[in-house]
């Protein structure tokens, strides 16, 4: 719960709304405007008794964030100089000692002072019930003055606000166009997320971002992810290679050092080309992600900030070639609280909800770790906890949604938007409950299938709506072929082709082909599956026992596929085994809190 009021104590939404639209209306009429953003944690400006607060990094398995440490009593101020239609985003969580046995409530209290005698309070309820919270402040009142910010937190003894973020966002003149055309690429993975999450494939979720997007390009209804998780699934992404050519399979192997990536050919064709990914582990340089990066940046960042940083890098270079690559982890299952989360949700909220208390944590294991337990039959399974992870993942996908549609609309206004291709995508989806499965541990539709969405510039292919299968793969010889460069020795088709009959694979030990409707999956530890997804979509009806002739036609098929990938690798990659990657403790420690390594 929030309040804001000013020095008068006025407090009308009504007036708050329409003063906003007619600010919407003025940047319009007026000449070009950027939301421009100023982090007031890595600007390190926050003072508390005239001493710079300094921000902290925590490592282990329940905090994994950059962030500034609250404690009651002292006040913490910083100067403002701010321009037309500020807000002010603060988030963070309320963190107490284990000792303390009922949950416990904070304020963070703060005023904004203006040189022109204007005056603008909030106050921010909080309590330790789980997961983080976020609340805008809007500063219209105070907008292009100088300004004083002072926060006066109000928090009960053993326990501390952890801020783990403090921007303002104002609007600004945009740079001039550039009087070329440079060829620029944004590639973004939301990590994790199914198809049928949004709502131009068919999906329940509320995406209205994410479904304008979809309206304005091309979109694949059967795309699919190249394996069940992350490293494998990026790095084809990020190559255009299947997973037994780049080699990062295991989880201590890298992508072979000799494989050729994405970014390296358009840094050699001139672009400039720049990362920033989500500190999952997985996507770390020591696998080989960084290769052909001219800038790779890791963050603990949510993905709302990581999509403002991507605009103003953008800008910067808005008269470069350019290739960026943006990766989000929501709406992954998190390693924190609960297995999936978002503003606003906590295990308060659930209670509310669902009428249970303490979800998400089941003989003391929590989060992450609570889902791939599920999966693995050691927690028992109670009668609504697929549609709760249901319901914490779908928040997830709704923050994104929010997040994605902020960088868009900061796109179209600072006139980048039509010049630019922007393709989003997954590494991979989820399970909640389909054939007794949760997370990603399988081959099946809702774990490999993923949306693809390519907006062309100026409005090329807009609408066009395709059936057919497709793989990640076919991502790089697509985006290498627009940008005028070669892609011949690639196994991927260019998508502008728009491809009819062509079989995609899935899967690094397991295996999946998948060619029209039939699909097959194969593994050492399973008997042999196939399906017509055209009949059973749901894969409930496995035809492998009672047609054989289809299953040994996909299996030569996905040998014929092995084989083929082999040879790629004997063309580009080492001739030795030098990809292994010896894990550190801190790197074992999350991704055993991710599931992915069995408790030790």
């Amino acid at each position: 719960m929030s309040k804001e009021t000013d020095r008068n104590g006025t407090k009308s939404m009504w007036a708050l709304v329409t003063a906003l639209g007619l600010l919407v209306c003025i940047a319009c009429n007026n000449d070009p405007t950027h939301v421009a953003y100023l982090d007031l944690l890595t600007t390190r400006s926050l003072r508390a008794g005239g001493e710079l607060l300094r921000t902290s990094e925590v490592f282990a398995v329940d905090e994994t964030w950059v962030a500034v440490t609250l404690e009651s009593g002292e006040a913490i101020t910083t100067d403002l100089e701010l321009e037309s239609r500020p807000v002010m985003t603060l988030a963070g969580c309320l963190v107490c000692s284990d000792g303390m046995e009922n949950p416990q409530t904070a304020t963070l209290g703060g005023t904004v002072d203006a040189r022109n005698g204007r005056q603008i309070r909030f106050s921010i309820e909080l309590d330790s019930g789980g997961g983080w919270w976020t609340h805008d402040v809007d500063l219209t009142r105070v907008a292009n003055r100088k300004a004083s910010l002072r926060f006066d937190p109000v928090i009960p003894e053993g326990c501390v606000v952890r801020l783990r973020e403090a921007t303002v966002r104002h609007w600004v003149k945009a740079p001039k166009p550039a009087e070329s055309n440079p060829t620029q690429i944004l590639l973004i993975s939301v990590d994790t997320l199914r198809n049928d999450a949004v709502g131009a494939f068919g999906g329940n979720v509320d995406t209205p971002h994410l479904d304008r997007f979809a309206a304005q390009s091309e979109i694949w209804q059967r795309h699919y992810a190249t394996a069940s998780w992350t490293k494998p699934s990026h790095a084809s992404m990020l190559t255009g290679f299947y997973p037994q050519t780049h080699r990062a399979v295991n989880l201590d192997h890298a992508m072979d050092p000799s494989v050729p990536t994405l970014a390296g050919r358009f840094r050699a064709a001139g672009f400039k080309t720049s990362a920033l990914v989500f500190d999952c582990t997985w996507l770390s340089p020591r696998w080989g992600f960084a290769k052909g990066f001219d800038s790779y940046q890791i963050t603990r960042w949510r993905a709302q900030r990581q999509m403002r940083s991507a605009v103003d890098w953008a800008l910067d270079h808005r008269d470069r070639d350019f290739f960026y690559f943006l990766h989000t982890f929501e709406p992954h299952s998190d390693f924190n609280r609960l297995p999936y989360e978002a503003p606003g949700l906590t295990r308060k909220t659930l209670a509310e909800r669902f009428g249970v208390t303490g979800f998400g944590c089941r003989l003391g294991v929590c989060a992450s770790g609570f889902v791939n337990e599920l999966h693995r039959g050691g927690l028992p399974l109670e009668s609504n906890d697929a549609e709760i992870l249901r319901y914490c993942y779908d928040e997830g996908v709704r923050y994104v949604d929010r997040a994605i549609g902020e960088l868009f609309e900061s796109l179209r206004t600072s006139g980048l938007w039509e010049q630019m291709l922007i393709v989003v995508t997954s590494d991979h989806g989820e399970a909640f409950g389909e054939r007794g499965e949760f997370g990603h541990n399988s081959l099946h539709e809702e774990i490999v299938r993923v949306p693809l969405i390519i907006k062309w510039p100026n409005g090329d292919r807009a609408g066009e709506n395709h059936g057919s299968p497709c793989s990640a793969v076919d991502l790089a010889p697509t985006l290498l072929n627009f940008a005028g460069l070669a892609a011949e020795e690639l196994p991927g088709q260019d998508l502008r082709a728009r491809l009819l009959e062509k079989a995609v694979f899935s899967g690094t030990l397991d295996r999946a082909v998948i060619l029209g409707d039939e699909k097959g999956i194969f593994s050492a530890k399973f008997p042999a599956q196939a399906f017509n997804l055209a009949v059973d979509p749901g894969e409930r009806t496995n035809l492998a026992a009672g047609d054989q002739n289809r299953t040994t036609v996909l299996r030569e098929m996905l040998d014929e596929h092995r084989r083929q990938s082999r040879s790629l690798h004997r063309r580009f990659g080492s001739q030795r085994d030098n990809n292994e990657v010896v894990l550190s403790e801190r790197e074992r420690e999350r991704l055993r809190a991710f599931g992915y390594l069995d408790s030790e």
